[in-house]
């Protein structure tokens, strides 16, 4: 599974994602890739990640981008498709797999936005559906977040727009010493992710890709 943090702002967007990679064999058994898996992925317009199993989420991007002419109002039916192909690879009722979900962003005339793939229930079909203005979207495979309850607060607390700041790198250390903690305290919560991760910051006109690697101490 994957921690994800994705904000929209009103002219901008930032997702993150660990970089601990799980997979399921052919018996259905869960196994860790232990080399640092980069999880978010470019296309035309930007990038496209997900929680769930990785086969499924890197065989719907292969499909947006060979068969669809990377159409993203096609990247439901892609997810969909490789979910299919998956089961019969491997067998139903993983939960992995029926619950894997994307996440994808794309330039707009006057900003980024940030889009999820996912459905509600196992009988429903896939939707694309943008994010709000100054929303703050969290997947993580661990149910408890107590110990990052305040700092995601004071994430949201503090949501500034690319705007309000007078340099790139201004604005993006200004997030990344607010994203740092949280990941630190809850890899030592989950299993299942990484203190590391990669982050990926859009404007209308430009991108920025970086990575945290694991560190020792948590940034005050």
């Amino acid at each position: 599974m994957t921690f994800i943090i994705a904000i929209q702002l009103n002219d901008s967007i930032i997702v993150t994602a660990d970089n601990k990679n799980i997979v399921l064999n052919e018996t259905g058994e869960i196994q860790f890739d232990f080399e640092k898996s980069q999880k978010i992925q470019s296309w035309d317009n930007g990038i496209i990640t997900g929680t769930g199993e990785s086969n499924v989420i890197n065989r719907a991007v292969e499909l947006l981008k060979k068969l669809t002419h990377s159409d993203i109002n096609k990247l439901p039916q892609c997810l969909e498709i490789s979910r299919q192909i998956r089961e019969l690879e491997i067998g139903t009722n993983y939960f992995q797999v029926e619950n894997t979900k994307l996440l994808c962003s794309r330039y707009s005339e006057y900003s980024a936005q940030l889009y999820t793939i996912q459905r509600f229930e196992t009988s429903q079909p896939y939707e694309l559906i943008p994010l709000k203005p100054m929303e703050i979207t969290v997947w993580l495979f661990h149910p408890n977040i107590e110990a990052i309850s305040k700092d995601l607060q004071k994430l949201y607390t503090d949501l500034k727009d690319y705007a309000a700041f007078n340099s790139k790198a201004n604005w993006i250390n200004y997030y990344i010493k607010r994203l740092v903690p949280i990941y630190q305290k809850q890899s030592q919560q989950d299993p299942m992710m990484s203190q590391s991760f990669d982050l990926f910051f859009q404007t209308k006109d430009e991108y920025v890709f970086g990575h945290i690697p694991q560190i020792k101490k948590i940034p005050k």
